[in-house]
């Protein structure tokens, strides 16, 4: 008793750790302030707790905070001289913590437009407002151009201006980038105020002895000052690592733990900080007093998903077929005959294990219309709801897919496999004929709006009622709050009843974030020590998706403004990866190294790859269209090389990867719905080569914990090499994508500053060069359309 409270004591004046009796926050993730400005942040978003009253916030010098226990929001208003990262300090039941931040000094870009005498109106739009028109709106001058000036944050991004309501390109701009859609848009590259490469601080080595030492080197980059102890931030959980046990020389920083703070699971959290910029934020996932390495829990950052649509993947019971009767009705959009039982088949035959996938991401199976419907845009063709998104049930699964019980069995084989299940939750909206709409269709949004048009696809101007289709009404939340209870309560009838892992959620931005605050408090209480997944599918920009990814609503989303970028690069020879570079760089920096944003090189609403790598689509196509008058298939065998290219890619990067059903045997197609075929599973030789190869690399991210924990740091980014570092304490692990269709020797120079024997190639036998003019540096011989990952042997001291 006398040594445990001596410990409590040791904890506190060490790092301001609780004690045991002490409340047990979650791990607080950095808030976003920008200079010169105010932001509202609810505390549910911060940490669970059923109570915040006790909640109060210490003074900083350059942050204002007011908390209101009214409305449990707190309001942080950052000096217009300060960025950086920094801390705020808070008690909370009596014990202190300690709040990361982060402020972002903007710049002010000016977009000017030079108009036609008889232009009226032109205003500029863009991922930076949700793409609405009619807000930022421009100033005529004197001279007759129009402008206006914006904040921007560092980063990239894309507009139109829509002129007299016409949308049109930036004339003033040459540059133009697909928007994914069959259009383009201008890009923007707001560069940060440090002009060079900022300080990197990576894991070096670790002892455990009579205290946990890590060690990271801090790789100075363009950055000529010197280093100094006053600027370094440390966080053990929630708490600032006191001064006396961070120690900073050569380039060099130590963090020292007494082993008993070490012994138990812990998140430690290093950045450094001046008035002139930051480095990276490291993070290390500590088990069991050491550095997470392969043996531990399951976390989420060990996922590697597969994404399947039943009606599509495989038909095991022909007795539960009954496609739809009606000639206007194509086959391609009727329900073709895959079901659960299918599923439970492939999963008892192994195929999932084999395949390296841990996670089961299976699409709607909730109860769908059994009838057809015209969609309301040009061109009025016929749908059905094989997919699963015309939900008519809230507990009942779709008699195409078979029954409850057939849930419940490929949900526990699944479980037996070692295999997680997310289920896709649709709480966007329903169908007309669910009785939730029949009943009560108060809860809904307008379909009529006052102004005489209808409330049909308007995402971005009414974006949280529009509805999709004229027979799916959206719920309208802040105005039904018997609607959320509903809907929450039957998401944890399904948690509850069928043991799933969590959800992937539908429409996430059209659904406002006190639906999904409610959901996941629900969750929280009702499944304390279960670690449930949520994770959303939004497109937008960062801040808005960044919005709905915290501790209070889901636990991530879908890295589509990664995927944009990434897609483009890996298709286009003459295009250079530097922009998906500094992309990665900024997901990262926004949502952590050891974030759970989800990967993708296809899922269910896009295009799937290969249509682009064989030119069958072109960058500016209605991909839809092309899909319903043209039979698309791969012809070029260098097809298969570039989908390996990119699953080396998909399987070596922060956070998890999916593998939509099809990728591993490089299966093609238009949009919605050529990219939802049939699966194919009368594979020829290289389909089976590819499957082998994909097998092989999900095989390297589950044995090597850096690609699921390490950093993130770019090596070479140019038109034709692609190269990254992964490190953690236990490894890091280079890898080098080489896009041109020819072989060639490509060029590597690592840090100096590590301390770099070889490379050994974990995934080819290819030859490698050590350069012995110049420290860390290596010639590799690469193949056309190549992607290789490489262990960095250390030179041993």
């Amino acid at each position: 008793m006398k040594r445990s409270f001596l410990f409590s004591i040791l904890l506190m004046f060490l790092v301001g750790c609780e004690s045991n009796s002490s409340p047990q926050l979650d791990i607080i993730p950095v808030q976003f302030l920008f200079s010169g400005d105010s932001s509202e942040i609810a505390i549910q978003d911060m940490f669970y707790a059923e109570d915040y009253s006790s909640l109060s916030f210490k003074d900083h010098p350059h942050l204002n905070a007011n908390f209101s226990t009214e409305t449990d929001e707190l309001t942080i208003y950052a000096d217009k001289d300060f960025s950086g990262y920094t801390s705020l300090s808070f008690l909370y039941k009596n014990k202190r913590y300690d709040l990361p931040i982060k402020v972002i000094e903007r710049k002010y870009i000016t977009f000017n437009y030079v108009p036609d005498p008889d232009v009226k109106n032109v205003c500029v739009f863009g991922n930076f407002n949700f793409w609405l028109r009619n807000q930022l709106m421009m100033k005529k001058n004197d001279d007759g151009k129009f402008s206006i000036t914006i904040p921007f944050e560092p980063g990239q991004y894309e507009y139109l201006f829509a002129v007299d309501g016409q949308e049109i390109l930036d004339p003033s701009n040459p540059v133009s980038v697909p928007n994914g859609l069959g259009g383009f848009n201008s890009p923007l590259k707001v560069l940060p105020g440090f002009s060079g490469t900022r300080p990197f601080i990576t894991p070096e080595s670790y002892t455990s002895e009579n205290e946990l030492q890590l060690k990271f080197h801090i790789l100075p980059h363009d950055y000529k000052e010197k280093i100094e102890q006053k600027d370094i931030i440390a966080l053990v959980d929630n708490h600032r690592l006191s001064s006396s046990r961070i120690n900073v020389s050569d380039k060099l920083v130590t963090l020292s733990l007494p082993k008993e703070l070490a012994r138990t699971n812990r998140r430690i959290r290093l950045t450094w900080t001046c008035n002139v910029t930051t480095s990276n934020l490291v993070e290390v996932i500590l088990e069991n007093g050491s550095p997470a390495a392969n043996g531990g829990d399951f976390k989420w950052q060990d996922a590697i998903m597969y994404s399947l649509m039943v009606d599509r993947f495989y038909n095991a019971d022909p007795s539960n077929d009954n496609p739809i009767l009606n000639a206007k009705l194509a086959d391609r959009v009727n329900f073709r005959g895959g079901d659960l039982q299918g599923v439970t088949q492939k999963l008892d035959e192994g195929y999932f294990n084999e395949l390296g996938v841990n996670t089961l991401w299976i699409l709607p199976i909730i109860k769908n219309t059994p009838k057809p419907f015209l969609e309301t845009p040009p061109p009025h063709r016929m749908f059905s709801g094989y997919h699963g998104y015309w939900p008519i049930s809230g507990r009942e699964v779709d008699p195409h897919y078979g029954t409850n019980d057939d849930a419940h069995t490929m949900i526990t084989v699944a479980h037996k496999r070692d295999l997680k299940v997310l289920m896709d939750y649709v709480s966007n909206h329903v169908h007309q004929e669910h009785p939730y709409y029949q009943k009560h269709p108060e809860w809904f949004g307008q379909y009529e709006l006052s102004d005489g048009r209808k409330n049909l696809r308007l995402f971005d101007e009414y974006r949280l009622t529009t509805w999709f289709e004229s027979y799916l009404p959206s719920f309208d939340y802040p105005n039904a709050p018997e609607a959320i209870d509903t809907m929450v309560a039957d998401a944890i009838w399904w948690l509850r009843n069928y043991n799933i892992d969590g959800f992937r959620h539908d429409a996430v931005k059209h659904v406002p974030s006190v639906f999904w605050r409610a959901l996941t408090h629900e969750i929280r209480k009702e499944f304390p020590s279960k670690d449930v997944f949520q994770i959303g599918e939004t497109f937008g920009d960062h801040s808005l998706i960044h919005s709905y990814v915290n501790k209070g609503q889901l636990s991530a989303q879908f890295n589509f403004n990664l995927y944009w970028p990434a897609r483009y690069a890996f298709a286009m020879d003459e295009s250079s990866f530097a922009g998906l570079a500094a992309e990665m760089e900024r997901v990262v920096d926004i949502y952590g190294q050891n974030h759970l944003m989800a990967n993708l090189m296809d899922s269910h609403d896009q295009p799937r790859y290969p249509a682009y790598l064989e030119h069958d689509l072109d960058w500016g196509d209605n991909a839809q269209e092309v899909g319903w008058h043209t039979n698309i298939q791969i012809d070029d065998p260098l097809t298969y090389e570039k989908i390996e290219m990119y699953m080396t890619y998909l399987m070596t990067i922060p956070g998890p990867p999916v593998i939509y059903y099809g990728n591993e045997v490089g299966m093609t197609g238009a949009a919605d719905p050529d990219n939802r075929r049939q699966m194919d599973w009368t594979v020829n030789k290289r389909q089976k080569e590819l499957r082998k190869y994909v097998s092989t690399m999900t095989a390297l991210r589950s044995e090597h914990p850096a690609l699921r924990y390490g950093d993130y740091s770019t090596v070479r980014a140019d038109e034709q090499v692609y190269a990254y570092l992964r490190s953690d304490f236990n490894e890091r692990i280079l890898t080098v994508i080489h896009r041109k269709n020819s072989p060639d020797k490509v060029f590597i120079t690592l840090p100096e500053e590590l301390e770099i024997e070889r490379l050994e190639c974990l995934n080819d036998a290819i030859q490698i060069e050590k350069n012995a003019s110049k420290k860390n540096s290596f010639n590799i011989q690469t193949g056309a359309y190549s992607g290789y990952v490489f262990k960095v042997v250390r030179r041993e001291s």
